[in-house]
């Protein structure tokens, strides 16, 4: 009954994933469609390289996107894990197909409004596909893993690997274009980080009594590293022990929810942490 439970609530998380990689991708088709391409605005990376092509060949953005992230998904396999891939195929499969049917039809002719809303659009999608398993491959991959490595934000990643296609831009498309590439690119990096938070540490601290069942659910929940220390109650003078350890804020939520069940009088301090040196299981 209980790996019934669990199957059931794996195929809901499954299902609720794809579910939001197609409506970001979604997002993306629409933002490339609708905002940038036809102003001849790059987004920086496979997508703005792919634009650039386009202008040389009659094939659709969509698919050379698709013939770009080949090789990179092989990439992907070894370093980010065949979940990571498969939501990725699916994401750039979809990408091709949407740009397709989405016409090429500028949502509005301002040229400047046009670069920054298709720039935070498009960074929303990126980071909306990276927070839940997947990516628009190609500079999402090697950011990711440069990310892994580094610990560093993505949408500083991909902006500064961008830094190469806006000097293709300025060849291509003149100094003026590749001005508002570079307002795209700038705003797509911030909408990527706002939604992409991996990168982001918090340091908690719990004050419990049921230190040995809170310890062992953390454990189990994220497998971290944990410190006890002894303590005791200034008022009640009841043993105690505080727990401190440190997560990603994408882990608050469950970690919060966790503590509630195991001991709903701990008392918990969450606080940001500037940086983390030592072991820490990305």
């Amino acid at each position: 009954m209980i790996e019934l439970s669990i199957e059931v609530s794996i195929m809901r998380k499954t299902a609720f994933q794809i579910a939001a990689i197609t409506i970001f991708t979604a997002g993306m088709a629409y933002a490339l469609n609708s905002f940038l391409i036809p102003h001849q605005v790059l987004t920086g990376g496979v997508a703005g390289i792919s634009i650039i092509i386009s202008n040389f060949l009659p094939i659709s953005t969509g698919w050379i996107i698709l013939g770009i992230n080949l090789p990179l998904f092989v990439l992907g396999y070894f370093h980010l894990g065949r979940r990571f891939l498969v939501y990725t195929v699916y994401s750039v499969l979809l990408l091709s197909v949407l740009m397709k049917a989405f016409p090429v039809d500028a949502f509005s002719n301002d040229l400047l409004l046009s670069s920054i809303f298709g720039g935070v659009l498009f960074g929303t999608s990126i980071g909306g596909l990276i927070r839940f398993g997947g990516s628009a491959g190609g500079i999402d991959i090697i950011s990711l893993i440069l990310a892994r490595k580094k610990d560093m934000p993505v949408g500083v990643l991909i902006t500064w690997i961008n830094l190469l296609v806006v000097l293709t831009s300025g060849i291509v498309f003149g100094a003026d274009k590749t001005l508002y590439t570079l307002f795209t690119i700038f705003a797509s990096g911030r909408a990527v980080d706002t939604i992409h938070t991996s990168h982001t540490k918090l340091a908690v601290t719990i004050v419990t009594e049921k230190w040995d069942e809170l310890n062992e659910a953390l454990l189990r929940l994220h497998q971290r590293g944990i410190t006890m220390t002894d303590a005791e109650g200034g008022y009640t003078h009841a043993p105690k022990k505080v727990l401190t350890t440190v997560i990603t804020k994408y882990e608050l939520s469950e970690t919060k929810d966790t503590i509630k069940k195991t001991d709903p009088g701990a008392f918990v301090h969450i606080t940001k942490a500037l940086e983390v040196i030592g072991r820490f299981r990305k």
